[in-house]
């Protein structure tokens, strides 16, 4: 069968590479690692990746994703990395093994779903450090809602407790504020009389603390969630200048049809407005006449396709709307025809939409047992 474009192509390999270095990094210093898929629209074959890699556990972000991975992956725990509202509740008991939460109601709903279902789901209870996102705000909230977890809610366990870093208003995590979740562990360790197994620092934007072979990262912290940093390390190389050695880059590209090829005019004619679909301002300096390829490939499948990074030599991105991108390749040294593709790296915004949406073919190499899984 002929391919279908726009198209990803993902190594499963290097993905899989990419979770057994940062797997082994974390594993060095007393963490381990919940993969987090939720970029990926819940796809089997990347979260056997992940558990292949050393991933302890399999994070999604959405209770519809649990059923088929619970199914490709019987050995494997389960984390829902988002709260179930009331229409997620009753899945997210049945297969979730792992669910951060951090509302009393919800938690009483969760408790009643598991208890129909005949399941007794670990939570893990989120305390804010300052990013605003989910979470209660102080440790005495936290131990609250431990204490309720622990003595009123007979069909939950209480495994740990969790932050979130980075993920509204970019707050980073430091070993001031992680240390303050190591105390509010403690805290709600006093409260339940136990030991708690999991203290979940954060996502990959925790990375920053194990820079340079020196870990900034409080010990009592022995759990994060990685997502990007092993699909897309290129993005938090990038943005935030974090690499280790090993991590492969070329675990996914982005491809693209040309569907028209000419010679135009560098400099639109007539009265410039705003680009909807992102291009912003199409005022444009007088290049004189250039070669420009039109992609089958938009806003709608990737977002701002003018964040994608061309890999293909001599190719500049001019510009999109919802179903084209417009690119110069004047400067490209082969010859490019109409039906030809080229070729783009993808940040996480991109990566997120392509996996997400139904106009994008996904093709998997380097691991048979992704036969047959080859559309996205």
């Amino acid at each position: 069968m002929d391919p279908h474009y726009p198209m990803i192509e993902i190594d499963s390999k290097a993905i899989e590479n990419n979770a057994r270095v940062l797997c082994g990094l974390c594993r060095q210093n007393g963490i381990s690692v919940a993969g987090v898929i939720k970029f990926s629209d819940g796809r089997v074959p990347i979260a056997r990746s992940y558990a292949a890699g050393g991933c302890v556990q399999i994070g999604v972000s959405r209770a519809s994703h649990l059923r088929a991975l619970r199914e490709a992956l019987p050995g494997t725990e389960l984390m829902l990395t988002r709260a179930p509202g009331p229409s997620d509740t009753e899945e997210a008991a049945r297969f979730a093994d792992l669910i951060l939460h951090s509302s009393a109601d919800g938690l009483r709903a969760l408790d009643a779903a598991a208890a129909n279902a005949g399941t007794r789901p670990g939570v893990l209870l989120m305390r804010d450090l300052g990013d605003l996102r989910e979470g209660v705000e102080t440790t005495e909230e936290l131990c609250a809602l431990a204490g309720m977890v622990e003595r009123e809610l007979p069909h939950l366990r209480l495994r740990g407790v969790g932050a979130a870093l980075a993920c509204l208003n970019g707050i980073l995590p430091t070993p001031e504020n992680l240390a303050e979740l190591s105390d509010a562990a403690e805290a709600a360790e006093r409260t339940i009389g136990r030991p708690l197994e999991l203290i979940s620092g954060g996502s990959s934007i925790d990375l920053l603390l194990l820079k340079d072979g020196i870990s900034r990262i409080p010990p009592r912290i022995n759990h994060l969630r990685l997502g990007g940093s092993i699909a897309n390390p290129r993005n938090i190389r990038l943005n935030r200048g974090v690499t280790f050695p090993g991590l492969r880059e070329d675990t996914m590209l982005l491809r693209a049809e040309i569907i028209e090829i000419l010679e135009k005019d560098s400099r639109p004619r007539g009265v410039s407005t705003l680009n909807w679909a992102g291009s912003g301002i199409t005022q444009r300096e007088d290049r004189g006449r250039r070669l420009r390829a039109i992609l089958a490939l938009g806003s709608q499948d990737v977002g701002d396709a003018t964040k994608l990074t061309p890999l293909d030599e001599g190719v500049e991105i001019l510009g999109c709307s919802s179903d084209h991108t417009v690119v110069d390749v004047t400067d490209y040294p082969g010859t490019l025809a109409y039906g030809d593709t080229l070729s783009f790296a993808m940040g996480y915004s991109a990566m997120l939409y392509a996996l997400s949406g139904k106009h994008v073919a996904v093709r998997y190499t380097n691991d048979c047992r992704c036969a047959g899984e080859s559309q996205g």
